[in-house]
């Protein structure tokens, strides 16, 4: 074996002729690999060992992705193996779609897609894996590199405080009325979109409405409080918490699953989370006081983006059909009784979020990392379109101000965008730090997302967790980890 750094490739026999071509392309590019078929003979004990020996003395592991390699058991075992090692993983496409070849426990990684641009996707792999050697060697040698947040765009009010209360109702009372005129004009003007079947309705369910007081003032002098949950790929995928000062920090999982997805309750006592078997996946929930987990569903099939009413009595959550598409799910709060609770033909349905008084739903609609965000009523009619000129993976968030906040991009692009629930007031929060997955504080007032501090290298390891104010101003960095976190969830 090398003691240059090198890459461990996992890949579906099905898929060798693939694999030896990218591997000499690579190695032309100057990135060393290790294959198991060229150091041992396939099968013999001896070849398992070492493969984990292997695996355990990389630097990482690159992922051939095709519908092969997603059935196949020994990449499974490899990716696992891996993840409890804490080894980064480098999936690249080079058949199927992401339904098909892409496993869930790499649902949320950043891949290099080979099947249409081969040789500009095999630089761009070999500049991210250069890189990642580089960054390694530096953490290695304790060197430190500090990194500027580009300063992010405005929102319209920024002196909102300075307004004065006169003038602060003034303008409620202006976006009153605007938003009467925009739902007159929508009725006369407005035709339902052919993507959503308006006789497509859930279970016959009666929502219990939360009663909220009157919309506080937007406060922009706060400290921020609570905690955050998050994902952390500190050996593995773990599910981490800490206070929302970055301090405090502390793993709430430690299994040879890939956990993810965190989802807190109401109250801020439990969190749900996704743990991932491989071939399926099921909703566990922790007891943040006791630490005690219990399993939610045994339903062996893909799911996730579980969510809680905010009355504390049901969990929205999509999960895989036999049709290999999402569809949005219903289930009482302890995981009995679930019944599928809305689909599109044709189309994903994903990532539900419930509003603060529990009577509507936000999700995303549409396929692969093209979606629009939808929203309708608990009961399941009137579904429409949010903002019919944005275009999401799916991941948003509803604040207390009843503020959408959302974000878009093309690949190590991605940016925060926050709108209001008719679709207006579109604006940045962020700008060139690919950041991604929000969610707004309990208070509304800070929104945490994760962010890539190493955006001009690709580098798929540099996603951290950050908060900054409603107007994007005061970007605060919460981790500092040789790891990824991401998926931060806020809670009390």
């Amino acid at each position: 074996m090398s003691s240059a750094p090198y890459f461990f490739m996992s890949y579906s026999r099905e898929d060798t002729a693939k694999q030896k071509r990218i591997v000499r392309e690579l190695r032309e590019r100057g990135i060393e690999i290790w294959v198991d078929i060229e150091n041992l003979t396939p099968g013999t004990p001896t070849w398992e060992r070492e493969i984990e020996k292997a695996i355990r003395e990389s630097m990482g592991i690159i992922v051939l992705l095709s519908p092969e390699s997603n059935n196949s058991e020994w990449v499974r075992r490899e990716i696992s193996f891996g993840e409890q090692h804490r080894k980064r993983i480098f999936p690249v496409l080079i058949e199927g779609d992401d339904h098909t070849s892409t496993p869930l426990r790499l649902a949320s990684h950043q891949r290099v897609d080979l099947r249409m641009k081969f040789e500009a996707g095999l630089d761009e792999l070999a500049f991210a894996l250069k890189d990642y050697i580089g960054i390694r060697r530096e953490i290695t040698s304790q060197s430190q590199v500090n990194i500027k947040l580009p300063k992010p765009a405005k929102l319209p009010f920024p002196n909102l405080q300075k307004l004065g209360v006169p003038l602060l109702v003034g303008m409620i009372g202006l976006l009153v009325v605007g938003a009467i005129f925009v739902v007159m004009a929508s009725r006369n003007n407005i035709t339902p979109t052919s993507e959503i079947d308006p006789t497509n309705t859930p279970p016959d369910f009666v929502p219990v409405i939360v009663e909220t007081e009157t919309v506080p003032t937007i406060v922009t002098d706060t400290e921020p409080t609570g905690r955050i949950v998050f994902t952390c790929e500190v050996q593995g995928s773990e599910i981490c918490i800490m206070n929302a000062d970055g301090s405090g920090w502390r793993r709430l999982t430690d299994s040879k699953e890939a956990n993810f997805s965190p989802s807190p309750a109401p109250d801020g006592r439990t969190v749900l989370f996704v743990a991932n078997y491989d071939s399926y996946a099921e909703i566990y929930e922790v007891d943040l006081g006791n630490g005690s987990i219990r399993q939610l569903t045994d339903m062996k099939t893909s799911l996730g983006a579980p969510d809680i009413s905010p009355d504390d009595t049901r969990i929205l959550f999509h999960m895989r059909g036999q049709d290999a598409l999402l569809d949005l799910w219903l289930m009482d709060r302890d995981g009995s009784n679930p019944q599928k609770f809305y689909e599109v033909n044709d189309k994903d349905v994903h990532d539900p979020i419930w509003s603060p008084d529990g009577i509507r739903i936000l999700f995303a609609l549409g396929r692969n990392d093209s979606n629009k965000l939808y929203m309708m009523d608990f009961n399941g009619r009137n579904p429409a379109v949010v903002n019919d000129g944005i275009d999401t993976r799916g991941r948003s968030d509803w604040s207390v101000y009843d503020l959408i906040a959302f974000d878009q991009g093309g690949p190590f692009a991605h940016e925060v965008f926050t709108m209001n629930l008719d679709g207006s007031g579109l604006t940045q929060l962020t700008n060139g730090i690919n950041a991604q997955g929000v969610s707004f504080s309990p208070d509304g007032n800070w929104i945490a997302f994760t962010a890539y501090t190493n955006v001009a290298a690709k580098d798929q390891a540099s996603c951290e967790i950050f908060i900054m104010r409603l107007d994007g101003t005061d970007v605060r960095r919460l981790t500092y980890n040789n790891y990824c976190d991401y998926q931060p969830r806020w809670t009390y």
